[in-house]
């Protein structure tokens, strides 16, 4: 497994392009978030499995916790599997009223990607937060 931090930075970028259009402010990068993404995008590769909610794994409050993210107000999670770059996650995560709406949510203030390629195949993981 291989995690492609280039492929994090770029879904980074394009959030924040998205939601300067829609009057937010950019999010900043948060290394902790990135670890909580990061595992969890492994987790879901070592299953085979799109999901929250991997075997014996924490919530997301307790993930990101666990990761060094304390002391947060507010969280939200988008996953996905199969798409093949940033742009076609993206265009996927926008195009879905739940993932769009974490996104938009200009409440929001931090952000770790999490991004494994197993063989082929992409596993995705964006972690937001506020403190």
């Amino acid at each position: 497994m291989a995690i492609n931090a280039a492929y994090e930075d770029k879904v980074l970028t394009l959030v924040n392009r998205r939601r300067s259009a829609a009057g937010c402010g950019a999010l900043r990068s948060n290394e902790k978030l990135r670890r909580s993404a990061r595992t969890h995008s492994v987790g879901m590769a070592q299953y085979g499995t799109m999901t929250h909610f991997l075997p014996g794994e924490a919530g997301l409050g307790q993930r990101v916790t666990f990761a060094g993210y304390r002391d947060w107000r507010r969280l939200a999670e988008n996953i996905a599997s199969g798409f093949s770059s940033p742009r076609a996650v993206m265009r996927a995560w926008m195009a879905s009223p739940e993932h769009r709406a974490n996104i938009l949510d200009c409440r929001l203030r931090h952000l770790g990607v999490g991004v494994v390629a197993q063989g082929s195949r992409l596993w995705w993981t964006q972690d937001f937060g506020r403190r």
